[in-house]
């Protein structure tokens, strides 16, 4: 994720409130989230200091082992073999005007 990034729709907007204690808990849309392998946060305000501090963001929810599903069957060309692919034979016309 870049800056540039932070113009495009987010899956979801939090508005937060002060937590002096760390004990506020924010709902998220659990269908927003539900397969995520990578997840980036972006704070664009704070509240009203010169510098944002982040002491702790913690997350939530089950976790499950990523599977991994191999390539069961593949074919790579590095260039077409002409004996595995059909051509058809246009015989060429000659049109003469005059």
């Amino acid at each position: 994720m870049s800056f540039d990034d932070t113009d495009r729709e987010p899956d979801q907007t939090f508005s937060l409130n002060r937590d002096l204690t760390g004990e506020l808990e924010y709902a998220t849309k659990i269908s927003r989230f539900s397969n995520v392998y990578h997840l980036s946060i972006h704070i664009s305000k704070n509240f009203g200091a010169d510098t944002t501090k982040v002491l702790y963001i913690g997350l939530r929810g089950e976790w499950t082992e990523l599977r991994r599903h191999e390539v069961t069957i593949c074919n790579y060309e590095a260039s077409a073999n002409p004996a595995d692919h059909r051509v058809h034979q246009v015989t060429p016309q000659t049109h003469f005007i005059s």
